[in-house]
């Protein structure tokens, strides 16, 4: 469950992202995308904690972990 939530808000963000850049005609990177990546990751991890699969868990996390880290340097 918590893999296919994951993916399906991933999927979300992505169509987000896809429709400011294509559509709009906008560059710059998308908040809700970031903030649906994020939870979408996270999801994953838990999902992939849940079924034991540490190391793809593990490189989930960094993921989730490297976008965080943008929207910390767009907010400054």
């Amino acid at each position: 469950m918590y893999l296919t939530a994951g993916m399906i808000l991933i999927v979300i963000g992505w169509v987000i992202q896809f429709y400011k850049t294509v559509i709009q005609k906008d560059s710059n990177i998308n908040l809700y995308f970031l903030v649906l990546y994020i939870i979408g990751v996270i999801s994953l991890v838990i999902g992939n904690i849940l079924n034991n699969d540490l190391p793809i868990a593990l490189l989930n996390l960094i993921g989730a972990i490297l976008p965080l880290l943008i929207i910390i340097m767009i907010k400054k």
